[in-house]
This record gives structure tokens, sequence and C-alpha cells, in this order.
């Protein structure tokens, strides 16, 4: 059962509290697995009880409440560093009923595993929310700052590389307001799938578009944070490091912008596909209001090199087989007379990904820096053997895992990075 209150234990780095119709389930998590990631709008959060099903019938633990969720660094003992406090939409559960006597005289206690499946609840409520309005004469910023101000969102939106153009006049059609502003994904057969980058291009450059769990609207110009410092560092290592190495990375890792692991590095590279599949050279034919049509030519390597994520500090080399090169004639969109900002946009975002990196922090480090997705992200490996895959990123996915041991909580986190080229 909950309990009115929890105590706080020294000697953590984190303190995790969960309550539910005003009472503290704290005592009864056991874990927490907070993801954060540019593929879907909002985080979803994970929670495992250890209840008795009895209490979960009695408490009407189905989803009516919401679910509240503080997460406190302890930088020192005693002293609470950052916090992060989210109001969760209980969106679906899975548990156990043990069998139970028929008789109620004794209180018969069997605790069992019970998971519920959540959402930020201010930034899905956002996100979901049904926008539709006409403008006219003005940029992509002024109408997405516009829907956001009517829906009581903040908006941070990068300025570098924004589509500035003042466009004629724009009909948003009933849909929802993450489906207006998302980056577009040719895969979706929703017409309205990221209608505006769709139709003009959010960015000369790669999108992504996020709302975090405090209900801020975030619209990045991915393109321009990997020309940007990394918010934080990765460090790989070979465990050869000398002790004066390993306490100079330890220390920098209690900052939160320094972490090292040991794991293995998943990577993949699928440049040929993509390139196959898109075409290496393509003509957009778009129709312009004074000219029956157009032709806007681009090759995909010329992309690749401006407007997706190329790091390179040696050269832009893309591990491309010529047999592929092909040349292919996309005519399905009217384009917005003859700019070509939206192609770039949607060709910089669909080569983005063509490498990813993997991996896993194991220790209880501070992990808090790492829910905000589309930020730059450096790797450094140690081993000479993988040099080439050291440089900046950006981050696309993070899972992390608290988990209860005794009185304390330990983290775990995998993190996803993508960029263009395989190679520095």
């Amino acid at each position: 059962m909950p309990d009115s209150e929890s105590f706080y234990t020294p000697n953590k780095m984190y303190e995790l509290k969960v309550k539910i119709k005003d009472l503290d389930y704290t005592n009864d998590v056991t874990q927490v697995v907070f993801t954060s990631s540019l593929s879907t709008a909002y985080q979803v959060v994970d929670i495992t009880f250890l209840l008795d099903p009895t209490d979960v019938v009695i408490e009407e633990i189905f989803g009516g409440e919401p679910i509240k969720l503080a997460i406190t660094l302890f930088q020192e003992q005693d002293f609470p560093g950052p916090r992060v406090d989210v109001d969760l939409l209980y969106l679906s559960s899975d548990f156990v009923l043990t069998q139970k006597n028929t008789t109620t005289e004794v209180q018969q206690k069997d605790r069992t595993y019970f998971t519920v499946t959540t959402l930020a609840r201010k930034a899905y409520q956002t996100m979901v929310s049904l926008v539709n309005d006409v403008f006219i004469g003005t940029t992509l910023n002024d109408i997405i700052s516009s829907l956001a101000n009517s829906l009581g969102a903040k908006l941070k939106y990068d300025t570098t590389g924004q589509n500035t153009s003042v466009i004629d006049q724009v009909c948003i059609p009933p849909t929802t307001f993450y489906k207006v502003i998302k980056e577009y994904n040719k895969t979706d057969d929703d017409i309205f799938d990221g209608f505006l980058d769709q139709r003009f291009g959010l960015f000369s450059g790669t999108p992504g578009v996020f709302c975090q769990h405090d209900n801020v609207v975030h619209i990045k110009n991915l393109t321009g944070k990997l020309n940007k410092d990394q918010t934080f560092t990765v460090h790989q290592l070979s465990g050869s490091e000398s002790k004066r190495q390993m306490d100079n990375i330890i220390s920098e890792s209690l900052s939160g912008t320094v972490f090292y692991t040991y794991s293995l590095i998943e990577t993949d590279y699928v440049g040929n596909s993509k390139f196959a599949d898109l075409a290496s050279d393509i003509n957009h034919i778009v129709k312009p209001k004074n000219t029956l049509a157009a032709l806007i030519p681009q090759t995909l390597t010329g992309i690749a090199r401006n407007y997706s994520l190329l790091y390179s500090q040696k050269n832009k080399k893309l591990f491309i087989d010529p047999a592929i090169n092909r040349v292919r004639y996309y005519n399905q969109d009217t384009g917005y007379e003859t700019e070509s900002t939206q192609f770039e946009s949607r060709f910089g975002r669909a080569l983005s990904d063509l490498s990813s990196l993997s991996l896993t922090l194991y220790r209880n480090l501070p992990v808090l820096s790492l829910i905000h997705v589309g930020e730059c992200v450096k790797f450094k490996p140690a081993s000479i053997e993988y040099i080439d895959f050291e440089g900046k990123y950006i981050l696309w996915n993070s899972t992390i895992d608290f988990q209860k041991e005794g009185p304390t909580w330990t983290t775990t986190a995998k993190i996803q990075l993508i960029r263009t080229n395989k190679k520095k």
C-alpha cells in the first residue's frame, strides 16, 4: 500500500518520487524507464510497481488519475541538484491477479509486478491538439509561434538556417499540431504528415521536432547543431587508461557533460540502401503560379554534404557504390514557387541517419542531460582502431533506466547517435 510520505535516504545519486491521487507510491516503485526520442512527439515513461493486485483494484489505479513523477539529482549528500517534475498520463498497464482466499478475515499480501506505460501529459495534450487556421503574408516561424501560443505552449525555434521566406498564403488543414510542424516522412501515407515542412521546408538543413515534458516545443536545425559545440562528450574506454586519465574523466563526469563507458558499440551504415531508394540524381518538377512548370535539380551527395548531418575533419567521403547511380524525377509535390528549401529539408532528413552508433552508459551518472534529444554529442573512443568513428553526432534517442537497489536508485542509459558519414 502507498505511504503518506517517503523519506530521503542519504548517500544516493538520485531520488525518485511517484504519487497517484495524492498517495505516495515511492516505496512501491522498483523501476522507471524514461525514453526520449525524435521519432516521437513526447517522452514515454514506463513505471514498474511491486503491489498487491487488491491494492490496484481498491485504489482504482486504472488511468483515471494523473501520475506525478519527480526525479532529483543529488550532487552531494543532502544537497539536491537539478529536478525534473513530470505529470504523466496513464496509457496502459499489465499485471497478474494472484489467487486469493475466499475469506477476508486475514489480510493476505501477495505482491506482483505491475507495469504502467505513461506519456508526458502536457506535451501529449499540446502535440495532439487540433489546429486549423489561415495565414496571409507571413513566415513559418510566425505561423508556428501563433499556433503554439493558441495552445498555451512555449516554443523554442532555432534561428540558424531557418526558412525566412514570406509566404503569401497558408491554409492549415484541420489536423494535429504535431502533424502540422513535424519533419516530413515520405513513408507516411497521411497527406498532412509534416504539412509545413513538406510544402515549404522548416530549414535549409535537417529538422527535428520534439515537445519536452515541460510543454516546451523544440524545433531544431540538426545540421546547425552539428556545427556547434557539443552539449556533452562520451568516452569509450579501452581499459588501458592510466590512473591520471581515469581520475580526470571521472571528475569531469560529475558535471553531467562528460560520460564514459566500456560497453561494446553497435553501429551500422545504410548509404547504398538510401541512395538506391531515393536516386543519386534527383529532379523536382514544381508548378510556380506564373509558369507552367519548373525544374529544380539536386544530387544526394550535395544534399548530404550541405544540408544533412555530415561531420568531417579529413574529407567528405561517402561510401556509395557507383553502380547504384541513377536519375529520378519527383513530380508529386507542387513545391512553393522555385524554392528548394523544402527539398533540402526533406532529403537532408532522409540522409541524416546513414550512420548510427548505439551504446550503453553504465554506472550511476548524472544522466538527466540525456533527455534533450536533438543536441550535439561528441564521441571519443580510446582505441586507435576506432579513431575514425570519433567526432560529433546528433543524439536521436535516449532510454534512461532507473532501478531501485535497496534504498538507493542506480541508473544506466542507452543512447543512439546519428550522422550522415561513417568516418570523420
